[in-house]
């Protein structure tokens, strides 16, 4: 009961967090006419807080604990972005294209597969590395 919780908990807050903004499917991040995206502080200060808890995981162990331990850090700064979400328009569409990719990946960095849990931990570190190709 509560993995299915924490796998519930932020596609609850993505929907309810924003104030009633659209929230569809992602689609691909498109740039603003070949210009990167004005985002909020509050959001790329997130991006950096999530980068942040990946390094100091690459310092410490990688047991079920610690992968646990990871994905509850990640999920709460990922929640903050969305409670903090001023951004609005094409910026604000933009930004839940970017970020609702990572959803799925949450769910597999404490699966019981470490090569499947340490494959998503490497791909969220490089998703969160694309955001200032189309933020600022």
């Amino acid at each position: 009961m509560k993995n299915i919780v924490l796998i519930l908990l932020p596609t609850f807050l993505l929907l309810t967090a924003c104030n009633g903004h659209h929230h569809g499917t992602a689609e691909p991040v498109q740039l603003d006419n070949g210009r990167r995206w004005q985002a909020n502080p509050e959001t790329t200060s997130g991006i950096a807080k999530m980068q942040a808890i990946l390094a100091r995981h690459e310092e410490g162990p990688s047991d079920a604990a610690a992968r646990q331990s990871l994905r509850e850090e990640l999920e709460a700064a990922y929640q903050n972005i969305f409670k903090q979400c001023t951004m609005k328009g094409e910026a604000h569409n933009q930004l839940h294209n970017y970020l609702l990719p990572m959803n799925p990946l949450f769910e597999k960095i404490n699966g019981a597969d470490a090569a499947e849990s340490e494959a998503a931990i490497r791909k969220l570190k490089e998703h969160l590395a694309e955001y200032a190709a189309y933020f600022e």
